[in-house]
């Protein structure tokens, strides 16, 4: 895995309730791309996430939150 910022990229997202939702696909700036498998990728902010270690990212949302802390992509 390569670091980017705190977060590992190809890292394990995992939702404050215990579920997973996806990898870190990509890091930018103040936030990051969840990757899904055949769903649709989506960017959250890095002010979610609880902790990141050992290949995993914690957040401190619920899977039912994550839908309404979703952000737009960084301006390229």
């Amino acid at each position: 895995m390569v670091t980017t910022n705190r977060l590992e990229i190809g890292a394990e997202v995992v939702c404050g309730d215990g579920k997973r939702i996806g990898t870190v696909k990509e890091v930018v700036g103040d936030r990051f791309k969840v990757e899904r498998r055949l769903l649709p990728d989506f960017w959250l902010a890095n002010e979610y996430v609880d902790h990141s270690s050992d290949g995993i990212v914690q957040m401190v949302l619920t899977k039912e939150g994550i839908g309404a802390a979703r952000v737009a992509a960084p301006r390229s």
